[in-house]
Parts: C-alpha cells; sequence; structure tokens
C-alpha cells in the first residue's frame, strides 16, 4: 500500500463521520423549527451578503406565477381542493362533485401508464357507443380516464367537479368563465385560461404526469393546443362525423377542427370516407372502425320476455331518432306491409316522424338502457338502417351493425359508402320497394352458415380489437426513448433502480437496455430474470469490466430510440421522470439535459425534504410542480441521468473510453456537447434520487479512488486544460 493509499485508508473513517454529520443537517433541514425560523435566516443573509442568483430567480418564478395566477382569478375563485360552500349550481344539479381530495396519493392512482383526457362532445350516461366504449377499454387496461363534458360546469366555486362512472373512468365539469354554445361556437380565450387552470389543479391533485388529450369535438382546439405547449399532453383527435351540414353545427366549429386536424399528433378515424379527406391535411391519420362488445351482447341476447304485446314478425331499430333517419322511408314501408310490426327504440330528436307516430304497426318505444339492446336484439327478427344517403350518413359507421351482426340478425340497409365493405353480410336497398322485398329475404332465411360468419364478422370487430389499434396508433406517436443502465453489483440498487423505472415510467414507447460489467453477485440472475419477463428489456452480460463509458457506449449501440438516456443504477425514478427532460430538448439549442438531484456535486443538487423513499415521490411531485418549465444552464452534466435526441449524440459521439472505470467522462462530454454549439441544462422539474457513488465505495477503501481521480484529471486537462472544481447552487 503506497504512502497515499494509507492516509486515504485513515480518512475513512472521517468520511463516514462526515456523512452521517450531513445526514443529521439533512434530518434538521426537515424539522418544523427550521422551516418556522426560515424568514429570519433569509433576512439576515441579505443584510449581510444580499440577494443571490437563486434567490433572484426564485423572486422571478414567484413573480411570474402570481401574476399568471391574478390573469384568471376572476374566472377560479377558489382552491379546488376545498369544499364548496353551497353556491348556486349552474346546470350542474345532477353532477354530484368530487369531495376534497387530502390525499397527495388520490383513489385510482396508477402507475406505470399514461392518463387519458377526454374531451367530450356527449355526457357520459347520453348513450354508450363509441366514446364510451373505447373509454371503458382503457379503463379495463389499466388507464385512468377523465371524461371532461362541455355541457356542464364545476358546482360552487371549485375549479373542478369529478364524479366516478364506472371503475377508473371520471367524468369531470371545469370551471369556466361563461356558458358556451359549443356546437356554435370556439372556445373563448377566458374559457380556455379558466379551464387551463383547473385541468392545472386536477393534474396536481391526481398526480398526473403524462397524458393524452382525445379531442371528440373541435370546441376544445384552444384548449387542448396550450394543453400541449404547458403540459406535454399529446392530442388524438378521434373523428366519427363528417360535421359539414351535421345538424347546428356552427361555421366557427368547422374552422376549428381544420385547425385540429393540421395540429393534432394522431387522427383517428371511424370511416374510409373520413380517412380519404383528412389524411392529405395529416399524415398520422388511422382508420380504426367502429365495433362491438361481442362477449356483452353473445352473453345477453338470450330469450326474454320483452315486448309480449307485438306479435312477429318484428322489424327492429335502435339509435338516436335524428335528422339523419329517413322516416318517409319507414313510413312507406310500415303503410305497406301492415302484418309486419315494427320497433323504433331510441330518443326521438325531430318534431316530423312522417306519420310513424300514428300507425299501429309501428311501436315507438323511446330510449332505453344500453343494458337492454341485447334483449330488443333478441326480440328483432330483421333489423333496419334506414338513414337519409348524404354526405354526414356516408362517413358514419354504424355501431349498431356490428351489435346486429354479433346476434346473426340479418340486416337491410341503405347503401351507405362505409357498409359497402360488408356488402355480402348485409341487404342493401334504396326504395319502399327494396326494402320490403329485402325484409322478405330476410324473414324467409334459413342457412345457419349466414348467421354463423356474421357472428364471426362481429367477433373480429370486437372493440378490445379496436382498443389494441388505437393503443399502437397512440404509441407510434410518441419518439422512442432507450434508457441505458449499467451494472455492477450493488442487486439491491439495481432492483431499486429497475422497478422504479417500470413502475413509474408512463411514457408509452421505451426500452431497457442494461450492461453487466461482470457483477460476481446475483446481479447477472436477476437480469436473466428480467430478459426473459421484460419484452421491454434487453440484457447484455459482459465477461469482464469494461468500464463506465466502453458499457454506455455497448448500450448506446444496441438502442433503437430517438431519445437516450443514460441512467445509474444507484438512482430511484419518481412516476413521470422522463417527460419534462424530453420537452426541454425542444428547447433551442440544447443538446444534454439532467434532473434535479438529492445527491450530486453541482448546481443540480437541491435541498430536499423527505428522509426515506417513501416519502421521495411526495416531495417530487410538489418540487417538480412549483418548477413546472423551468429549467437552467448548467457547465456539466453528471451522468446519473442524462437524456439527449439522437440527433445530437450521433454529432457529440461515443463516451471517451479511454476514461476507464470511470470518472470525468461527464465532464468531458459536457465540454465536447459545448464546442458543437449545444447547451446543457439542468430541469428543475425532473427528479431522480441518487445514492451516490454505489460503484466506488470500495475503491474508496481500497485506496485506488485518488489514483483513478488523478489519472483521469490528468488525461481531462490534457483535452481540456485546468479542470475547475464543480460549484453547489447558492456558491457562485
Amino acid at each position: 500500500m503506497t504512502d497515499r493509499d494509507s492516509r486515504l485508508a485513515e480518512c475513512e473513517p472521517a468520511v463516514i463521520e462526515r456523512d452521517a454529520a450531513l445526514a443529521h443537517l439533512d434530518f434538521l433541514k426537515n424539522t418544523r423549527s427550521w422551516r418556522i425560523t426560515s424568514p429570519l435566516r433569509f433576512l439576515m443573509r441579505l443584510m449581510r451578503w444580499g440577494l443571490t442568483s437563486e434567490d433572484r430567480s426564485r423572486i422571478m418564478r414567484w413573480w411570474k406565477d402570481r401574476n399568471r395566477k391574478q390573469r384568471i382569478a376572476a374566472n377560479v375563485k377558489s382552491d379546488p381542493t376545498a369544499p364548496a360552500k353551497g353556491g348556486r349550481v349552474r346546470s350542474f344539479a345532477d353532477l354530484p362533485a368530487l369531495r376534497p381530495l387530502r390525499s397527495r396519493k388520490p383513489a385510482a392512482a396508477v402507475n406505470n401508464k399514461f392518463d387519458v383526457i377526454c374531451f367530450a362532445n356527449i355526457e357520459w350516461s347520453a348513450r354508450f357507443q363509441r366514446p364510451q366504449q373505447m373509454m371503458r377499454q382503457f379503463a379495463e387496461h389499466g388507464y385512468r380516464v377523465f371524461y371532461v363534458v362541455p355541457s356542464r360546469v364545476s358546482s360552487g366555486r371549485q375549479a373542478y367537479s369529478v364524479n366516478q362512472v364506472l371503475p377508473g373512468i371520471f367524468e369531470v365539469a371545469l370551471s369556466r368563465h361563461a356558458v358556451q354554445d359549443f356546437y356554435t361556437e370556439g372556445m373563448s380565450d377566458e374559457n380556455v385560461d379558466a379551464c387551463l387552470l383547473s385541468l392545472e389543479k386536477m393534474s396536481e391533485a391526481f398526480r398526473i404526469k403524462t397524458a393524452i388529450s382525445v379531442i371528440h369535438l373541435s370546441y376544445w382546439t384552444p384548449l387542448v393546443l396550450r394543453l400541449r405547449m404547458d403540459l406535454g399532453w399529446r392530442i388524438q383527435y378521434d373523428c366519427m362525423d363528417d360535421w359539414v351540414d351535421f345538424p347546428h353545427i356552427g361555421t366557427a366549429l368547422l374552422r376549428q377542427e381544420e385547425v385540429l386536424v393540421a395540429e393534432a399528433d394522431l387522427i383517428t378515424v371511424t370511416a374510409s370516407v373520413l380517412n380519404k379527406k383528412w389524411s392529405a391535411h395529416n399524415p398520422i391519420c388511422s382508420l380504426i372502425r367502429n365495433g362491438v362488445d361481442f362477449s356483452f351482447f353473445t352473453r345477453h341476447c338470450v330469450p326474454n320476455n320483452l315486448l309480449p304485446e307485438i306479435k312477429r314478425p318484428i322489424i327492429g331499430f335502435y339509435g338516436a331518432l335524428a335528422e339523419w333517419v329517413d322516416y318517409q322511408l319507414l313510413a312507406d314501408v310500415a303503410m305497406r306491409r301492415r302484418d309486419w310490426n315494427f320497433v323504433l327504440v331510441g330518443d326521438i330528436f325531430v318534431s316530423d316522424l312522417a306519420g310513424l307516430e300514428s300507425m299501429p304497426n309501428v311501436h315507438l318505444i323511446g330510449r332505453k338502457p344500453y343494458a337492454e339492446m341485447p334483449h330488443y336484439l333478441y326480440r328483432f327478427d330483421v333489423c333496419l338502417i334506414p338513414f337519409r344517403v348524404y354526405n354526414v350518413t356516408h362517413a358514419v359507421d354504424p355501431v349498431k351493425f356490428y351489435e346486429f351482426m354479433s346476434a346473426g340478425k340479418p340486416v337491410v340497409s341503405v347503401p351507405l359508402e362505409e357498409m359497402k365493405v360488408y356488402e355480402e353480410f348485409v341487404y342493401f336497398a334504396n326504395s319502399p320497394e327494396e326494402f320490403i322485398e329485402k325484409i322478405e329475404l330476410g324473414l324467409d332465411e334459413r342457412a345457419l352458415e349466414l348467421v354463423t360468419s356474421r357472428v364471426e364478422l362481429a367477433r373480429a370487430n370486437d372493440w378490445k380489437n379496436r382498443f389494441d389499434d388505437t393503443l399502437r396508433a397512440i404509441t407510434d406517436v410518441y419518439p422512442g426513448v432507450s434508457i441505458i443502465i449499467v451494472t455492477y453489483n450493488n442487486l439491491e440498487l439495481t432492483q431499486r433502480c429497475v422497478e422504479s423505472v417500470f413502475r413509474n415510467t408512463t411514457y408509452p414507447n421505451y426500452e431497457v437496455i442494461i450492461i453487466d460489467n461482470a457483477s460476481v453477485d446475483d446481479t447477472r440472475n436477476y437480469l436473466r430474470y428480467l430478459a426473459r419477463s421484460k419484452p421491454a428489456v434487453k440484457v447484455v452480460l459482459n465477461d469482464e469490466n469494461s468500464g463506465f463509458a466502453a458499457a454506455n457506449n455497448q448500450g448506446l449501440r444496441m438502442a433503437q430510440g430517438d431519445y437516450l438516456v443514460l441512467l445509474n443504477n444507484d438512482t430511484v425514478v419518481p412516476k413521470g421522470w422522463v417527460e419534462p427532460m424530453l420537452r426541454h430538448l425542444d428547447l433551442p439549442h440544447v443538446g444534454l439535459v439532467g434532473p434535479v438531484t438529492n445527491s450530486v456535486g453541482n448546481e443540480a443538487k437541491i435541498e430536499v425534504e423527505y428522509s426515506s423513499l417513501d416519502q421521495m415521490e411526495d416531495f417530487s411531485d410538489r418540487y417538480t410542480a412549483q418548477h413546472r418549465g423551468h429549467v437552467f444552464d448548467i457547465s456539466m452534466l453528471a451522468m446519473f441521468c442524462i437524456a439527449m435526441r439522437r440527433e445530437v449524440f450521433e454529432k457529440i459521439g461515443f463516451l471517451d473510453e479511454k476514461f476507464g472505470v470511470g470518472m470525468f467522462e461527464d465532464d468531458d462530454y459536457s465540454r465536447r456537447a459545448h464546442n458543437l454549439g449545444y447547451r446543457t441544462v439542468c430541469a428543475e422539474d425532473a427528479f431522480v434520487h441518487h445514492y451516490g457513488q454505489a460503484s466506488f465505495k470500495k475503491l474508496i477503501a481500497s485506496g485506488k479512488y485518488q489514483e483513478l481521480w488523478d489519472r483521469n484529471q490528468a488525461y481531462f486537462e490534457s483535452k481540456w486544460g485546468a479542470w475547475k472544481p464543480h460549484l453547489q447552487r447558492g456558491s457562485h
């Protein structure tokens, strides 16, 4: 052992004592008395030293937040977590408001999945078709759904009201400046500001980190564009109708739809007509037709006692009796075939039914619960789709068609453009005479093969299939992220790190690449387990310790992502950790970005208010919410966690492997980025817990740490000149 090694070994107890003292200091900073005396300490420091750069930064952040809140104070007057105090309810009498959320982890908090914020055009209970079916699919697959309705405002003075309608699905009403006609008017700037603040409050209360805005009506366009800019929520326009010539649609909404189509990250359409229309304006357009809850219909389309007084044959239809239904066609058929009974189930939205209401063989049943639809379907002998034929209906893919197919029923329909793909399963007819002829064919069917083929068509068009297609389309709009982790022993730390990544990464499109540097504990066994059980994980087991830089380079060569993240195995990530860093990479000239942390040797270190990992995520939520969007330039990013775009990496290149086991390769990489004109920045709204120096503790104990430090410092200085020690924040 050299003299230096001996001295370092003698210093080890002092290092341990120092660490214990620092830990005790952190404990004291978490006490109530420390917080109470904080203003006094600030005043004394101000009198002695003046304002630091950090003080100025905090004051500016406070001033900006204060001004922003004052601009929209007239729209939202109270804290959404405070109980409502009997204010007048505006069109929300039937929507119970959620009790104040006191917990930092509200019920239904979900890890490792993004949230769905559905901006709807109808209330949840209005009917049960594609909007409800798709949102229920998301909920059943573990995603939280916030179903925002325009027809209501939050009760009392709350920023938002929430009512759970199904497990994992919350119907939401937002505070607004004024009620608008959402089918004719565009959303006003005042309503955008009010809704934005409401959603920010809801996002904090429900710990929403990654979300996609699913739009059903273009009224919401200005709001979702702001949400994407402020919160990073991507936009999916799920277009189910051709709104041109749709009843009661204003030109303002049609103009907003054009903006929405041009700006959306993803457009999904239900019909090939809509696909042709909108794919010319946005190439990320996917045809995802409607479907059927096949299991539900096959379980419940069974013998029952409905319609006992109505004689067969029963010619049936269910759905909205709105302007797109051809009532004269129905009346002509019913008039000519009085021996048939026509059962029409649904709300009536028109005043002129062409005399159907007075015909003895026409039965207007009214709206019935979705749960009863299979019972009515069982009673139908032939099903009808008697729509008017024009651009609105040509763009319709009728949900009822798939539901009719699930029971193997014969269907007679007008020749809608979207139905032509199923011409072998449906009877097309134009005139009353043709309808009568095709209904007779349906009544005379005897071949069970027809029933079987229809049922199989329905089975292949289950809403679950539509959900799978939609999820793939959504995932594809998120650029891929490759997370590279290098391991060397320290199994317990590695497990904590990897488990936190899978538990708390809400970003939907990522892979994890783990390079092991010849660990001799049980690490390799654990990594083999991950490789066989986690499809997103790739593992490389090195035969020797190739060093930190070389192992990361192995991972970088394997990476498929558009974004590359280097993450130490002695870290623990909180929920939603990666998205803020990715957003900052879109800032001008930013090349590398890293988070703030509890343990690092420069300005990225912040004071933390937790003493255990159980408290860490709550702290992270509070800190990152207070600093949303804040970022500062930093001279060096430590590689416990950094992110970069692929094109930046391709210009900077691989890590310099001459640094061996490690140290100074992060200083070197930041310098190389600066030389190319890139900024290196620290994201105040991204936090990662860092244990620190887990791989170097044995080197410290053996006395080899300083030797490695000196060698790598000399190599660094041969490239860049004298190395400047890093500074903690506030020490400039």
